[in-house]
């Protein structure tokens, strides 16, 4: 008797255990809660951090400015105009000068190359020598026959 009465006891603890831990909520709506809770740590988090930043840029902008006023204080200012200076033209662009002219394309004149000496240099060779022409490919040029 004490063995059961020990066991319906256990039973009875882990019952009340199991049903008060998880306030009677499924697996999904512990879900549910949990990335809520997450989504709004993000949110402050990033709020945060975005505040954070815009200070950082606003007291960087200040500080930047107010080096660039002491610059200008301290810069001489410019002189003004006299009363009877000339205004210079500034509607005009820069002076350019003009570009060279091209140089005129070289005159080849035909015969001379003829007496230079063309691409043909070994049947002239040949001809020389006494050697027949090759009128093969003189054939074969003008569209000759065999």
């Amino acid at each position: 008797m004490n063995k059961k009465l020990f066991f319906a006891g256990v039973l009875a603890i882990a019952g009340f255990i199991g049903l008060t831990a998880f306030d009677g909520k499924t697996l999904a709506q512990q879900k549910e809660e949990i990335a809520a809770a997450v989504t709004a740590k993000l949110e402050t988090l990033r709020s945060e951090k975005a505040a954070e930043c815009d200070a950082r840029v606003q007291t960087e902008a200040t500080t930047r400015f107010e080096t660039w006023k002491a610059e200008q204080a301290a810069a001489p200012a410019a002189p003004a105009p006299k009363k009877g200076a000339a205004k210079k033209g500034g509607s005009k662009g820069p002076k350019v000068d003009p570009l060279p002219a091209p140089p005129p394309p070289a005159k080849t004149d035909p015969k001379s190359t003829k007496m230079e000496g063309g691409s043909n240099t070994d049947e002239k060779a040949k001809k020389m020598e006494g050697a027949p022409a090759n009128t093969d490919k003189k054939k074969a040029k003008m569209g000759g026959g065999n």
